[in-house]
């Protein structure tokens, strides 16, 4: 090779085609197309598929571009009237949002079937034949009519309400319900001095008297 051949690199990169003949440049680029990528370069591109990447980044690029010609085309047809109505329609979804009331939570669970639908059932078909007692008429007594005493429907009806819970209590369900239920109340149903007093077990008598009271002159309950 000549002098005029020669070439010297200006720096510590790539090479410079400064002083080279035209041959001699042309040989460089030749051989720098036919060198083999660098290892890291060669695995990386081995590892992506070009195609579906190139395909992301022009649908990447036009839905970019999408979207500024439909954000234009928008701004356009915006003007203040629409912007307005827009504003109102948003302050009456907020504002039914707010005042409707939340959705009770649904946990799933059903409550239970009555066994039996009502107080008359209860006491005709599982309190007279279960619960027996002597009935002197004295000392101790019950009413065929019950029903028709206020004191009496409101105690059976808790005996058949508080039953109806504690029955599915399979342990100590019923234990719990004889002792602070049924014999409370019992006790105090079937007293001589009790609701059915002038009764006979089979017969009405004359129904006591309400408590005697005074209506006060205010309409007002204080304690003195």
């Amino acid at each position: 090779m000549s002098d005029d051949d020669t070439w010297q690199p200006e720096h510590d990169g790539p090479a410079s085609t400064a002083g080279m003949s035209a041959a001699t440049r042309e040989q460089a680029r030749a051989d720098l197309r036919l060198a083999p990528a660098p290892p890291a370069i060669a695995g990386a591109l081995a590892s992506v598929d070009v195609d579906t990447a190139l395909r992301d980044a022009v649908t990447s690029m036009l839905r970019r571009r999408l979207e500024a010609v439909a954000a234009q085309a928008v701004d356009a047809l915006l003007d203040e009237s629409a912007l307005e109505q827009l504003r109102a329609s948003a302050d009456d979804a907020a504002r039914v949002a707010l005042q409707e009331p939340a959705a009770p939570a649904d946990d799933g669970d059903e409550p239970p079937e009555l066994y039996f639908p009502t107080v008359l059932a209860f006491v005709t078909e599982h309190l007279t034949p279960m619960y027996r007692r002597s009935l002197s008429g004295t000392d101790r007594t019950w009413c065929a009519e019950w029903w028709r005493h206020a004191e009496a429907v409101s105690r059976l009806e808790a005996l058949w309400r508080s039953w109806e819970y504690l029955r599915l209590d399979g342990n100590l369900g019923i234990s719990v319900w004889m002792r602070d239920h049924l014999d409370h109340h019992m006790a105090i149903l079937l007293d001589a001095d009790g609701p059915f007093k002038g009764c006979k077990p089979d017969r009405h008598g004359e129904r006591m008297k309400p408590l005697p009271l005074t209506e006060p002159p205010d309409d007002r309950v204080t304690l003195r």
